[in-house]
């Protein structure tokens, strides 16, 4: 059964990157960093971790998916928290961070301080 133009509570961020250190040790960083049992344990309503290179090798994307915004704040909470926060900006630059979905006020704070780009739902469909 598909929802046409039912609101969901899924938050999705799209990072899109530029490469600092040379791509063989970035693609190291990312399979390094990838591992769904630290998703799985700590973070339960995370449903995507998933990073794409760019076929020139000098940018990717970063794309998470969670079931809500609470999901999406124990994410960023993490991140603030872990060794992540110190060595993702060794190996990226954050061109752009898009934040879809709608948020909590309480996370829009704390996207501030990472001038995402917020973006709500209007309408669409939802397949089950």
């Amino acid at each position: 059964m598909s929802f046409l133009n039912k609101q969901n509570s899924m938050i999705t961020y799209i990072f899109e990157l530029g490469l600092i250190k040379g791509v063989d040790e970035v693609k190291d960083f990312m399979k390094e960093n990838s591992s769904p049992y630290v998703f799985n344990c700590s973070e339960p309503k995370t449903i995507r971790f998933e990073w794409f290179l760019s076929e020139d090798e000098k940018s990717a994307t970063l794309i998470e998916i969670f079931e809500d915004s609470d999901a999406a704040k124990l994410r960023l909470e993490n991140h603030y928290s872990s060794h992540l926060v110190r060595e993702f900006p060794e190996y990226f630059e954050i061109k752009n961070f898009i934040v879809l979905g709608d948020i909590k006020s309480d996370m829009k704070e704390k996207l501030g301080d990472w001038n995402a780009d917020l973006r709500g739902f209007v309408g669409g469909f939802l397949k089950n």
